[in-house]
């Protein structure tokens, strides 16, 4: 038999000359072994291939194989020689449980509102898991170990998922899909102090939008001292594989699960919280059908992302992809492959925001449905880290240029970046009049995407728990309408207006993004009418704005009662409490107040806590204890 993509040997051609040999019972023993070989050689090839995904946190193309001279990583490098490396990967979600769901399910998670950090949103109906697809295939299944996803977990999804996880305990000539992840380069890892930096401080490449300060690039420092730890841990990972002699039999994939961890690359939509290391091995004997795309040591440019993983691997194994999967295999044709990538952020931790974006082989398309929430928000894990409270120390005191104050500034509502020239993406080229067209062609694309997905991040969370996905689309078109409503009086009028709630919601939140609308008489008496409106949601967006911009300090005092009353109520919807206590930690209140809800809300938490998803629970003691902290 000869092997599939290995070289004929000789020894096995009846047509070929028997070696000459000084007695029979040498050459008997010569055949008995070579007959050894190519039984291990046909045992290590099975009809379909061994996956194995080797993981890790929190980090972006900050790899040696990716030209980054700070790098260390000797063990990626040398895999990367033999493997196909791809330059223009997205993690669709910059964050880890919305990234994980889309990587793991196939569908992005906004079609069915599990974009939400730490959320849990039944998966759609007749919906598969990668594991769960490859089980049936007769693949032994394991995880080691975080999960991490946006949805209950099937209750027969891994073989096993723990920390002991291995492919090793599978049945003999069982193929397998395991998966490793390190989380030695997590934010959490990477702000230690005191810490002794191995990579020097000094050299570390702090980029143009963050200060330049011992701080910043003491993490920096410490961020690639975590990639070369993780690093050597991949290289055990491929040389317990090769000590198993399954090196030919096993494709192998690496990469990260977002981008950095440091503030700007995790949770942002830019290249620093989207661009993710993909280097992929596909031994010879599974290589074939690829070999348009497949060289190993080379590059590919191709547009993919996590939502692509499942089906790649699919298409790698030769098994059926289930109907309605959003991606496509890294290895389709040139005429399938993308030309967009799609990317998501919507609540964040306790943080409530909306934002989506769009690449092409060339730009980024960013747009922002909730641009007065600053990027720097306050996010109580993010502030942990040294550089995040150096960076917002600065700003307070004045001392940042034009580019690092953008962080802690209300957003854009458009962004648009060249990524061939401005690799941090600092230059937003939204108004720029010769590029007018081409931003266009993106929105409009972003906003087809949207509602061909029906993307409920233009719902109000709970209202996608209650499964009220009805009106995604006039929800998706009233978002983008709130854009024009900022700076139109009459297109706010009308959204306030509108009998349909969706619509007030958003000219709500309009108004909220939008200085300017103080100073038109007919929306702020309007917006005062609104301050008793019979959704909670929508009150509670109108009274955020009347107590910035009412026009009498007695409107400004009653918007804040309203917001507390919103959050106090028993009755109330999660989903408007959380808008409102969110409101009331931008606001501001008194030392009194902050008292009067954190002793209401201690009282009342376990009850409260019982109508919250299990895993958001703890995003509201944290907004209660910063309404605390920041009490004036």
């Amino acid at each position: 038999m000869h092997l599939p993509g290995k070289p004929m040997l000789g020894w096995l051609d009846p047509y070929c000359v028997a070696p000459r040999s000084g007695s029979v019972l040498a050459g008997l023993l010569t055949l008995i072994v070579l007959l050894e070989v190519v039984s291990g050689l046909l045992a290590q090839t099975p009809e379909r291939p061994n996956i194995l995904w080797i993981t890790c946190e929190d980090t972006g193309p900050q790899l040696g194989c990716y030209n980054d001279a700070y790098a260390t990583t000797p063990n990626l490098d040398a895999f990367a020689q033999s493997a196909l490396k791809f330059t223009r990967c997205w993690s669709n979600a910059p964050v880890c449980a919305p990234a994980r769901t889309t990587l793991i399910s196939g569908l992005y998670p906004t079609s069915y509102g599990a974009q939400h950090m730490r959320s849990s949103v039944r998966l759609p109906q007749g919906a598969q898991t990668l594991p769960e697809i490859l089980s049936k295939a007769g693949y032994y299944c394991s995880n080691n170990s975080k999960e991490d996803y946006n949805f209950p977990k099937p209750s027969r999804m891994w073989n096993d998922s723990s920390n002991k996880a291995h492919w090793k305990n599978r049945q003999s000539g069982q193929p397998f899909f395991s998966v490793f992840n390190s989380t030695l380069t997590h934010e959490g890892q990477i702000r230690k102090r005191p810490y002794s930096p191995k990579h020097d401080p000094k050299l570390a490449p702090v980029p143009p939008y963050q200060p330049d300060d011992e701080q910043v690039r003491l993490d920096w420092a410490q961020y690639y001292d975590r990639i070369t730890e993780m690093d050597a841990w991949v290289g055990k990972q491929l040389q317990d594989l090769k000590d198993a002699g399954l090196e030919e039999s096993t494709i192998v994939f690496f990469f990260g699960d977002h981008g950095c961890g440091l503030p700007r690359g995790k949770r942002w939509l830019y290249q620093s919280g989207l661009h993710v290391p993909m280097i992929v091995h596909v031994p010879k004997a599974f290589a074939g059908r690829f070999e348009a795309i497949y060289q190993p040591g080379a590059s590919s440019d191709r547009l993919v992302a996590f939502v692509d993983l499942l089906p790649t691997v699919l298409d790698l194994c030769q098994i059926p992809l289930p109907q309605g999967l959003h991606g496509r295999s890294f290895f389709a044709p040139d005429d399938l492959r993308n030309h967009h990538l799609f990317g998501f952020r919507d609540r964040m931790d306790e943080r409530i925001d909306s934002s989506r974006a769009i690449r092409n082989d060339r730009y980024l398309y960013i747009r922002n449905f909730m641009p007065d929430r600053p990027q720097g928000s306050y996010l109580n894990y993010m502030f942990q880290t040294p550089t995040t409270r150096v960076w917002k120390e600065r700003f307070d005191q004045g001392l940042l240029n034009s580019v690092q104050r953008v962080f802690w500034e209300p957003k854009a509502i458009e962004e648009l970046y060249d990524l061939q020239n401005d690799p941090h993406q600092i230059a937003n080229l939204a108004t720029e009049p010769t590029l007018a067209s081409l931003r266009q062609e993106l929105a409009d694309s972003l906003q087809s995407k949207m509602i061909e997905l029906g993307d409920t991040g233009s719902l109000p969370e709970d209202w996608i728990l209650n499964e009220d996905l009805a009106d995604t689309e006039l929800a998706i078109r009233a978002a983008w309408r709130s854009g024009q409503a900022q700076s139109d009086p009459a297109v706010l009028l009308t959204m306030l207006q509108s009998s349909h709630v969706l619509e007030r919601y958003w000219g709500a939140i309009a108004l909220r993004a939008s200085k300017a609308m103080g100073a038109e008489p007919r929306v702020m008496d309007l917006a005062q009418g609104l301050l008793n409106d019979p959704s909670l949601v929508v009150r509670a967006a109108v009274a955020e704005s009347m107590a910035r911009l009412g026009p009498s300090k007695q409107v400004q005092d009653n918007s804040m009662e309203s917001l507390v009353e919103i959050f106090i109520q028993e009755e109330a919807p999660w989903g408007a409490r959380m808008l409102a206590l969110n409101a009331l930690c931008d606001l501001g209140v008194s030392s009194e107040l902050a008292a009067s809800i954190q002793e209401v809300f201690d009282a009342d938490a376990k009850s409260w806590n019982s109508t919250l998803p299990e895993r958001y629970s703890e995003y509201l003691a944290r907004l209660v204890d910063r309404l605390v902290e920041t009490a004036k």
